[in-house]
């Protein structure tokens, strides 16, 4: 009969036991898995950084090439003042 009691307090406390490191696996797998999203948030943010930083170039050069096409025509309008003097 003691024996009984005695395994059943071991099964008990084998239970707990095992519920416990369950218990502190999960809340260690949250943990990773709050750090790896952090991470994929803190590598996507330069991707769109780096998104805008393209528009931002493409924008400019355009801007550039404009104002180097602006140039030119004065360049040939200060060329005609010029010659007409």
């Amino acid at each position: 009969m003691n024996d009984r009691w005695l395994f059943l307090a071991a099964f008990c406390l084998l239970l707990l036991l095992c519920a416990l490191v369950i218990h502190w696996l999960v809340k260690q797998l949250q943990a990773v898995i709050a750090d790896d999203k952090q991470l994929r948030e803190s590598i996507t943010a330069p991707r769109a950084n780096h998104h805008t930083q393209n528009e931002t170039a493409l924008k400019l050069a355009v801007c550039i090439d404009r104002n180097t096409a602006a140039l030119q025509e004065c360049s040939q309008e200060l060329r005609r003042i010029r010659e007409r003097q």
